[in-house]
């Protein structure tokens, strides 16, 4: 990964008390400071003196095994000891204007508690830290000196509770892997403080010990706090990403915004935009996709923390990979996280399964009204922008983005203390040329924000490849290319979660394979096979896992025979072969039935713009239920029922297996799905199915209403709208513009001359009651260019 280069200005927290987590109390105005040129040398000389080993609290020592009172062994660090001082110190947080006696006795609980864990992390810290964190415990010696009262000193106690509160608390979490770069970062955190306090002192003192001695030095004191509290917010974002800390570890450091009862800015404009509601990390629409693995990806994460907590870095972040390596996975963890400590501006999980998701036209909307959600401020500033520019609602989408969200959202950005993070993921997915121009939009204009940190995944496709390589603004990571030990670890982690004796007795509940459990070289082999790749180690699990299938020592046995380098193409044709009766011959009229209902229900699903539930599938596709649930079952490796009750929604797993499965040269010729013409059959059904539904006044309005605005209508009965309906009144031209021109037949031409002969008034009507009118005219135009052109091809 390149250097990081400052691409903007100083990460400050501005003038906003509402975004410094930490509040500084009032000060005085600074007095006189000293301008002596010897005496600062003097004092920093005195500073950067080596602090004598005897003057430590605790004696800290490697590889000698567990110790009293808790710890770990050779490398680790005694945890029980480090974060000792934080449960000594809890009495004196939050004291407010305590006496001297009693401000003296807590700032030497406090001071003794953070020596005990900043000695502790001395020999661990990397060797360029190692010199500014031993004169950090100078510098606390100093401080232990002070009688001095003010305010500013008291902020200063706090924080240095908080400091001693990160460490120890960073130090609990991270004891099964990352050490190095937790280390790191703590090395960081420290060099941080100590440079600080080391400034101010030398700076406005004419000795060391006078910077706590002074009177009036309420200023420097103010802005050294200020300035702690940027490192202890950007070392509790680094390690909350990284997995390194939990949220309560870091709910007293890192908050933006302040609590309120209602976060959602509530007005009429907001109402104007239209987002995709599935396209956010949290939405029902994603919820097979899951987090990482606890323990997994520990390094990545560390990085990707580290890069969204420094303010100097470059604004962008590209994590680009081939398909199957987890993308998503990493995405929906980053989002998942920064929305937990208010960094979540706003995510788009693009989708070439979702027609919604595929295109740039609600991006900006998306953006826009997950901002008005995220912050109240930002949906005023947003809603007062579509109130006063109603027509940005609908230009081209650069001038969108800047009317609605980059004017009216600048200056509140600058005085985030913390950045915001965007993510947003398989851009590839998204139609050419719409994914250039998002990526386009995000490096000219996203990442110009202030304080906006964007997260971008996707395959390496040629021409977006191309653009985010070379742009100065960009971090890519290549996905891939981390090291094969750190992933097959990660792996292994996996498998041996999800292969435990508890999960396996869940599944077999009863049965007789309740009681297997794979052997270790077992497992060890399936790290092999699975060949870094995330979605095969997921697949394989689901797949041994099946309670209809062979059973798991047959399943894990043909598994491990696969060769890694073709192992994700073979376990696909195995889970085809699992999913085949055994006790029909091969070739009968039998098998032909059985083949063709298969590739109907499969090739249906893997084409769908959204999910349909299982009936309302067999209504629209015009077969049985019961059937296509028979063959659904012994598919659950690969595709995924939303519940267990008798109309599930199944979901794909992985974008992977709708690519195997319409690759001719991958997928047995047999099972392959000739993309062209299972969407011209969708077409056809859609055609068929809004034929015999639709009817004049479908809602059954009474006479009385039928000429009113729709909006001030009472709840009309949309019991005739039926889930298949819907559906396909809304995609019946996009199936048949992604079908081929050649094998249209007389029947697809009577259903269409049918429709527009009988139908055409009743489906504007039904676009109206379902709130998509305003696609009927896109959905004309393509409908009518592919007619046009077919007859062209007549001619």
């Amino acid at each position: 990964m390149s250097e990081a280069t400052k691409t903007r200005g100083d990460n400050t927290a501005g003038n906003s008390e509402r975004n410094t987590p930490i509040a500084s109390r009032a000060a005085t105005p600074a007095g006189s400071r000293s301008s002596s040129k010897s005496r600062r040398q003097q004092a920093k000389e005195a500073i950067k003196k080596p602090f004598s080993t005897a003057k430590r609290w605790v004696k800290w020592k490697m590889g000698d095994g567990p110790r009293e009172g808790g710890g770990v062994g050779s490398g680790g660090v005694d945890v029980g000891r480090a974060s000792a001082g934080f449960d000594q110190a809890g009495e004196g947080a939050g004291v407010s204007n305590p006496s001297a006696t009693s401000s003296k006795k807590t700032w030497a609980i406090v001071a003794g508690a953070l020596k005990k864990t900043l000695s502790g992390a001395v020999p661990f810290i990397p060797d360029p830290f190692k010199g500014p964190a031993e004169a950090l415990l100078k510098v606390i010696d100093v401080f232990e000196q002070a009688k001095s009262n003010k305010e500013g000193m008291e902020d200063l106690k706090m924080r240095c509770n908080l400091l001693n509160e990160s460490m120890a608390h960073a130090f609990k979490r991270r004891q099964d892997g990352g050490e190095e770069d937790l280390y790191e970062s703590i090395g960081r955190l420290v060099k941080g403080i100590h440079d600080i306090l080391l400034d101010t002192m030398v700076e406005y003192s004419p000795g060391v010990a006078g910077y706590v001695l002074v009177e009036d030095n309420a200023e420097s004191l103010k802005e050294a706090n200020r300035k702690i509290d940027q490192v202890l917010q950007r070392f509790s974002l680094e390690n909350f990403i990284a997995g390194a800390l939990v949220l309560s570890d870091v709910h007293r450091i890192v908050k933006d915004q302040e609590a309120t009862a209602d976060r959602c800015f509530k007005k009429a404009a907001l109402d104007k935009l239209k987002p995709v509601p599935g396209a956010a990390y949290n939405s029902q629409d994603l919820t097979k996709i899951s987090a990482c693995f606890e323990g997994t990806r520990v390094k990545l994460l560390a990085g990707v923390g580290r890069w969204m907590s420094d303010p100097t870095g470059k604004p962008i972040y590209v994590l680009d990979g081939i398909a199957g390596i987890g993308k998503s996975t990493v995405a929906k963890t980053v989002a998942q996280r920064a929305a937990a400590i208010d960094s979540l501006g706003a995510s788009f999980f693009f989708s070439r399964d979702h027609a919604d998701r595929q295109h740039a036209s609600s991006f900006v909307h998306t953006i826009a009204y997950q901002l008005s959600v995220c912050d109240p401020s930002y949906g005023q500033a947003i809603a007062t922008a579509i109130d006063e520019h109603p027509e940005s609602l609908h230009t081209v989408m650069a001038q969108q983005f800047s009317t609605l969200v980059a004017q009216p959202l600048c200056s509140l950005l600058e005085q985030r203390a913390t950045p915001l993070v965007f993510v947003f993921d398989a851009l590839d997915e998204c139609t050419q040329p719409d994914a250039s121009d998002i990526l386009s939009l995000i490096i000219n204009s996203v990442s110009k924000l202030p304080q906006v940190k964007v997260f971008l995944t996707t395959r390496p496709e040629l021409v977006l490849r191309n653009r985010y390589q070379n742009t100065s603004l960009a971090n890519c990571l290549h996905l891939q290319e981390i090291e094969a030990v750190i992933v097959d670890s990660d792996i292994r982690l996996y498998l041996d979660h999800h292969l435990s004796s508890t999960k396996i007795q869940e599944v077999f509940i009863g049965m007789e394979c309740a009681s297997w459990v794979p052997t270790a070289v077992q497992k060890k082999q399936l790290v092999k096979v699975s060949n870094r790749l995330f979605i095969f180690a997921s697949t394989a699990i689901k797949l041994i896992l099946n309670p209809y299938g062979l059973g798991p020592e047959v399943t894990i046995t043909g598994v491990l025979n696969l060769e890694p380098d073709q192992a994700m193409i073979q376990l696909y044709c195995k889970v085809l072969d699992i999913a085949t009766p055994g006790h029909i011959l091969k070739p009968s009229q039998h098998w032909n039935q059985w083949l063709a209902s298969f590739k109907t229900a499969i090739g249906s699903i893997i084409l769908l713009q959204y999910p349909l539930s299982v009936k309302a599938l067999a209504k629209l596709m015009n077969t049985n239920s019961d059937s296509m649930v028979s063959i659904l079952r012994h598919m659950h490796s690969v595709l995924a029922p939303s519940n267990d009750g008798p109309n599930p929604t199944y979901k794909i797993h992985h974008k992977s297996f709708p690519d195997f499965l319409t690759n001719s040269s991958h997928c047995p010729k047999e099972f392959w799905i000739e993309e062209h013409k299972y969407h011209l059959h969708l077409a056809k059904c859609c055609l068929q199915t809004m034929n015999e539904q639709l009817q004049f006044n479908i809602c059954q309005v009474p006479v009385v209403d039928q000429y009113k605005a729709l909006a001030t209508l009472p709840e009309p009965n949309q019991e005739k709208l039926t889930e298949e309906l819907k559906y396909a009144i809304c995609n019946w031209a996009t199936h048949l513009d992604r079908s081929n021109l050649e094998q249209f037949d007389k029947d697809i031409e009577h259903v269409l001359q049918e429709f527009v002969r009988t139908q055409l008034m009743h489906w504007f009507e039904a676009l109206a009651y379902v709130g998509q009118l305003d696609a009927a005219i896109p959905i004309m135009q393509m409908a009518l260019t592919i007619l046009f052109y077919k007859a062209i091809k007549e001619l």
